[in-house]
């Protein structure tokens, strides 16, 4: 069986991202968490400082952790190799940052790129509303976001404990008047996704769906489990 190595910047495993991405956990996932093997200091040491770009991720015990992107690539990259070595196929890092120092001898999928490019091309001209889970992620969403033509509208919450932000947020970016809404973290659920376009009455792309789907087409696997959350 073809097996496709999944990479979370927390630790493995994340059902909560796979069940949204496949409406379950395939028998052909396999998981790699950067940070499996540190124990919780060592997890504490990586908050980043200043200057540093903040990625918001999930351990094992459900508990929200902050990390330094720059300082977790190491242990990410010893992830895929763990990945690779078990005999991955391809592998799929499970979060829309962007991750260009990653070396393996697979295909690595990177959500990042997916997400910019198919939003990019559904909505190039217009009001663009984007969700992110830090507030320090601000300036380099924009960044990412921006094109000519078209205006960036921020906000943040958690995907973990942010669920009561929803509706507020959701509010505030159609009176902005966005045109599409996106959901710019991999932790982000489907469930979040309806309330969203419930409330703002606005197209919501969900990141870890929109991954997921590729993927089922890459695979040719039609994964066709309930979905609850």
């Amino acid at each position: 069986m073809t097996t496709i190595g999944f990479l979370t910047i927390g630790q493995s495993p994340r059902p909560d991202i796979l069940d949204s991405m496949f409406g379950a956990s395939p028998a052909w996932a396999r998981q790699y968490g950067a940070v499996d093997e540190l124990n919780r200091a060592e997890i504490a040491a990586l908050e980043p400082a200043a200057g540093e770009h903040p990625l918001v991720t999930r351990l094992r015990s459900g508990e929200e952790v902050t990390v330094a992107k720059e300082r977790l690539l190491p242990y990410l990259q010893r992830a895929a190799d763990d990945a690779v070595r078990a005999g991955a196929a391809f592998l799929v890092v499970l979060c829309t940052g962007t991750f260009s120092n990653l070396h393996a001898p697979v295909p690595i999928l990177y959500p990042d790129r997916i997400l910019v490019n198919t939003v990019n091309a559904l909505l190039p001209e217009g009001t663009l509303g984007v969700v992110m889970p830090h507030p320090g992620q601000y300036e380099a969403m924009q960044r990412k976001w921006a094109l000519p033509g078209r205006r960036f509208v921020g906000a943040s919450t958690s995907p973990y404990t942010g669920k009561a932000e929803l509706a507020r947020i959701a509010g505030t970016l159609a009176e902005e008047g966005v045109d599409l809404i996106v959901l710019d973290c991999m932790g982000f659920s489907r469930a979040m996704k309806r309330r969203m376009a419930e409330t703002s009455g606005r197209p919501v792309v969900l990141a870890n769906r929109l991954v997921g789907r590729l993927i089922e087409e890459l695979i040719d696997a039609e994964i066709s489990s309930p979905v609850t959350a």
